[in-house]
């Protein structure tokens, strides 16, 4: 069931451990470092799901995220974030995820989330 999955996140760090967890387990795993990157990649190649942090430097995660959606209405979206709080408050309208990672995740979490949203 594995398949193409885009980690968008500014911490290098992040992306190096979300990519382990799933390649260890077959998705094929593509990297942005900023919103910019994210929606090139989008644009670029075929993703089954994409994990999108909140909070980048460039554009924030909901931005991001709301514009993948107008392109790819269908893909799968995990938002990463590191604050429960943000949980509390709702996401800018028309911005709708099929999950979140909380910071910090382990990596089952990951794998758990992903695919269940996949299947």
């Amino acid at each position: 069931m594995p398949g193409k999955v885009l980690i968008v996140d500014d911490e290098e760090l992040v992306r190096k451990y979300v990519r382990r967890a799933l390649a260890s387990r077959g998705w094929e795993i593509a990297e942005a470092s900023c919103g910019r990157e994210a929606l090139a990649a989008v644009e670029a190649a075929g993703f089954d799901a994409v994990i999108c942090d909140l909070k980048m430097p460039d554009m924030r995660g909901e931005e991001v995220i709301r514009r993948i959606r107008e392109r790819r209405p269908g893909l799968k979206i995990v938002a990463i974030t590191g604050s429960v709080s943000n949980l509390k408050s709702p996401l800018l309208p028309g911005v709708e995820v099929e999950g979140f990672l909380i910071k910090p995740f382990g990596i089952d979490e990951i794998r758990d989330l992903l695919e269940k949203i996949a299947s």
